[in-house]
């Protein structure tokens, strides 16, 4: 199905950003010790990223659900649509051939194996494939409109917190380093650059954060639940009830 081999790589994309951002605030957390002793103070920059980093953590997770849903959604759905599918038809085949011969108890039931055969057979190549198309559609509006910006900004925050993380963790090259007190002047400046940035950064999160998460959440899990649930229930009827009744009169 291209549309899930699609959203499965767009799901891998956005999960490897959000592990460099997750692996970079890591780092930052890990150096407070680091940066203690270059400048001679303590500085709890560990304090200062823990938000940010909560929050990134969060969305790692869920992406990484979402990369797990979509791989098994691809492989059983292959694994449906090929094994299952033949084994339903030639079951579906098989129990209805008795009750066009004799009809009685046995063949009856015989019957209704064939008929749940069918539409189960139905389900997996008609119900499942138009669920999917129609999530794929609803999907891309969302995706372009409201995720796509917001990963581009993630990779922004990346890049911008990459610099900020490398000027913070390096001596100040235009003092000497038996400058001290220039050193502790330049750090900081650095830890003042640094905490702006974060907040910067805070603040696209907390506007990106729930934007990400309900639009994986409601194209991975949400809508296809909800579109399958609904052609299930349209496709029950009229297998069950249409078909069902002609064969009763």
């Amino acid at each position: 199905m291209p549309y899930l081999e699609k959203t499965y790589e767009e799901s891998k994309k956005m999960f490897l950003t959000l592990s460099l951002l997750k692996g970079t605030t890591d780092i930052i957390e890990g150096s407070t010790v680091n940066v203690s002793m270059i400048v001679g103070m303590e500085i709890e920059i560990g304090d200062i990223i823990q938000p940010i980093y909560d929050m990134i953590n969060i969305l790692w997770k869920v992406s990484l659900a979402s990369v797990v849903i979509l791989k098994l959604e691809t492989i059983y759905y292959e694994i449906f649509k090929v094994k299952l599918a033949t084994i339903l038809t030639f079951i579906s085949l098989i129990t209805i051939f008795p009750y066009t011969i004799y009809k009685n108890k046995v063949t009856r039931i015989f019957r209704k194996i064939s008929k749940y055969s069918f539409f189960i057979l139905l389900y997996i190549y008609i119900v499942l494939p138009s669920a999917i198309f129609v999530n794929s559609t609803i999907s891309s509006y969302f995706e372009k409109e409201y995720k796509e910006p917001a990963i581009v900004e993630l990779n922004q925050d990346l890049g911008r917190l990459n610099k900020v993380k490398d000027e913070m963790l390096s001596l100040d090259q235009s003092k000497s380093i038996f400058n001290i007190p220039g050193q502790i002047d330049s750090a900081k400046v650095k830890i003042d650059n640094f905490s702006k940035e974060i907040n910067v950064i805070s603040k696209d999160l907390v506007e990106n954060t729930p934007v990400i998460i309900g639009i994986i959440l409601l194209t991975s899990i949400v809508l296809p639940l909800l579109i399958a649930i609904l052609l299930y229930v349209v496709t029950k009827s009229i297998v069950f009830e249409k078909i069902g009744g002609k064969g009763s009169k």
